[in-house]
């Protein structure tokens, strides 16, 4: 699963400064901290994890962009109940996002808003439990561009349905949220 994160998203970042090099297209890559947030109201069940994430955009108009994140060996902390402690799982994934907002390239101040697809993989650092959360999330999101490079501040709502059945239970009641803050090379 890494591997084939790691081969997509390097394929995605070429095809993205290929087409940069070919055409008007402005792009992005840079990078920063990506957090999750998942909780199961049925069993009072929380977790968190942080990671670093990659992060490359295209955008080929003024006011629409594509952009992926690729996030990685998080780990993360856990709450039931009065229990607590580091969690036994690690996370990374790869997230799709289609954005529309103010423009991405002036100098100044922009926000977006957009519909993405991610997949998550959970990986147990003590047995051999193996989980893959897939589905739709809804990103916003606040920067600012300084002219060669820019940072913004994104939320996203994921859908819950993706960690039923499979993180957790199909009886759950699961939501889930993402911070991210990154920092922007303009190319």
């Amino acid at each position: 699963m890494y591997c084939k994160n790691l081969v997509f998203l390097t394929a995605t970042s070429c095809l993205l400064i290929t087409a940069n090099a070919q055409a008007e297209t402005n792009a992005q890559i840079g990078g920063g901290y990506h957090a999750r947030y998942i909780e199961d109201a049925s069993s009072d069940y929380s977790v968190d994890f942080g990671s670093p994430v990659f992060s490359v955009r295209l955008i080929p108009h003024e006011n629409f962009a594509f952009a992926t994140n690729y996030y990685y060996n998080g780990s993360g902390s856990y709450s039931q109940g009065s229990n607590s402690g580091p969690s036994v799982f690690e996370t990374s994934g790869l997230e799709l996002n289609f954005l529309l907002g103010t423009s991405f390239i002036d100098k100044g101040f922009y926000g977006y808003a957009g519909l993405g697809y991610f997949s998550e993989h959970w990986e147990s650092t003590t047995s051999s439990s193996d989980y893959i959360a897939t589905g739709l999330q809804a990103p916003i999101g606040l920067g600012y561009n300084f002219g060669d490079f820019g940072m913004e501040v994104q939320y996203a709502y994921r859908d819950p349905k993706a960690y039923q059945k499979d993180v957790f239970s199909a009886e759950s009641d699961p939501s889930a949220n993402t911070f991210q803050i990154k920092l922007f090379a303009n190319l």
